[in-house]
């Protein structure tokens, strides 16, 4: 099924009333676009403050919005970080609506600082996810009353492997610097059924590539903090398999088979952020920007075109008594807006999201953290071809922290 039609049946997606529940990464219609929707969790503390954080620090857990975070995890200690989250996704266009439920995991993360000289970290999570069902789509063959029925479905996505290293450059100064590593396969089966047979198209797009980023932090009179990320343009290879089978007759044939084809190579652009947090008494704010050009990839989808993308994003956060002795005196309350204009047009309407967070850190032992967020986010529009969605996100992560490299006293 070629993606220039998918605009037609977006819609009827949608006459499909009900619930259903799906092991995609993510049940969007969107997600037919490009490479699939972006990851829509973050790591812990991030996640509750709006997705902010390249001026923050690693002193409540890995952060992976800048790399120089790396070199502010305590000295000596070991990270050890990971989490999940659940999605309930309502569809709406005009008065049709649609729900599913998805899950996912966020990240598995690990980091350390040597020495308090700098910190490293690895980390394996999802980048993009898809998962689209277009099921039972009637049509009548030319020039006959016969009718056949297309079912389509798409899922898999893209999974980034990056390593961090953070650096105390000189007082006050921070840099850092990653390398990423995409791969993965977006598979899409299409199904055409009539009375007398059944054609099967299954097509797997594997795409993987490299892409490396730098990061500077600097603190400024000990209460204002400034991040800077960076994000290298990079090309990510592509190739297919396709296997097309027919079954007539209660025979099957085999009509191709063919692994490793050349596809179009996926462009991701250069990606600028800026970040500033300050705190006052036992409140935290915090803000970011960030901008990624995919207008200069040159490139497009069958369905739209790529647009520059603008994030902007806002938290805060408050403790009783970050020194306090008292359980309840150092819970993390926080809460985050965050908006971004994506980065596709569909028939000149961009999809960009608004979304709120509420978050909390629960302390778990002397230098661990269990982080709960929640966030709703309103995708879309339901005007032109479009389809609005209302994401409900429960974000739960774990931040397991010790201390390593010492040598053990003895008297």
């Amino acid at each position: 099924m070629n993606k220039s039609n998918y605009s037609i049946v977006l819609i009827i997606l949608l006459s499909m009333h009900g619930y259903s529940q799906t092991n995609n990464l993510t049940s969007s219609p969107y997600s037919l676009f490009g490479l699939g929707v972006e990851n829509n969790s973050n790591t812990g503390r991030n996640s509750g403050l709006g997705k902010t954080g390249i001026s923050l620090d690693a002193s409540k857990g890995i952060n992976l919005t800048n790399s120089a975070s790396f070199a502010t995890i305590p000295e000596d200690e070991f990270v050890f970080d990971f989490g999940g989250s659940a999605e309930i996704i309502n569809v709406f266009a005009d008065d049709i609506k649609e729900q599913s439920i998805t899950s996912q995991f966020t990240n598995i993360s690990l980091g350390f600082n040597s020495k308090g000289k700098y910190g490293m970290g690895l980390t394996l999570k999802p980048a993009t996810s898809v998962g689209y069902s277009l099921i039972g789509l009637q049509s009548n063959i030319e020039g006959s009353n016969e009718t056949f029925t297309t079912n389509v479905e798409g899922s898999g996505g893209l999974n980034e492997l990056r390593l961090d290293y953070g650096r105390y450059l000189f007082k006050n100064l921070n840099v850092g610097a990653k390398i990423s590593y995409l791969f993965g396969k977006i598979e899409e089966t299409e199904t055409i059924a009539t009375d007398e047979s059944y054609l099967a198209i299954t097509e797997s797009n594997y795409y993987n590539g490299a892409q490396l980023g730098l990061g500077f932090q600097y603190k400024y009179l000990d209460t204002h903090n400034f991040g800077l990320t960076v994000d290298f343009p990079t090309i990510l290879k592509g190739s297919k398999d396709v296997r097309i089978s027919k079954y007539s007759n209660d025979t099957y044939i085999l009509l191709e088979d063919t692994d490793g084809e050349g596809i179009d190579n996926f462009n991701l652009p250069l990606k600028v952020g800026i970040g500033y947090s300050t705190s006052f008494k036992n409140i935290l704010v915090t803000a970011d920007y960030n901008r990624s050009f995919w207008s200069s990839t040159n490139q497009s989808d069958a369905i739209g075109n790529f647009t520059d993308q603008n994030i902007f994003a806002l938290g805060a956060a408050y403790t009783r008594n970050p020194n306090g002795n008292k359980y309840w005196d150092l819970v993390d309350y926080r809460l985050g807006l965050n908006y971004n204009s994506g980065y596709l047009k569909v028939d000149d309407k961009k999809i960009d999201t608004y979304a709120a967070s509420l978050g909390i850190g629960l302390p778990i032992g002397r230098r661990s953290l269990l982080n709960i967020s929640y966030s709703l986010s309103k995708k879309g529009t339901t005007e032109s071809i479009l389809v609005e969605e209302y994401i409900n996100t429960l974000n739960i992560n774990i931040s397991l922290s010790d201390k390593w490299f010492q040598k053990t006293k003895y008297e």
